[in-house]
């Protein structure tokens, strides 16, 4: 059985708004012309972190 709580269910919801954002970020420099290095330095991740963000948009990885 998984703890539950209030205090995780306010973390996953901050963490749906994290990757929410984050993909919102990523799609707005990339629309941009921000090189993958940019986009990934400007939002603080890996650069495979913010392929992904666009990835998930299509389907193709985890929220």
């Amino acid at each position: 059985m998984r703890p539950q709580s209030a205090e995780l269910d306010a973390l996953a919801e901050a963490r749906l708004r994290y990757h929410t954002a984050l993909r919102h970020a990523v799609q707005a420099l990339r629309a941009d012309g921000s090189s993958w290095t940019d986009t990934a330095q400007a939002c603080d991740v890996r650069i495979a972190d913010a392929q992904a963000m666009l990835d998930h948009d299509r389907g193709d990885a985890p929220p």
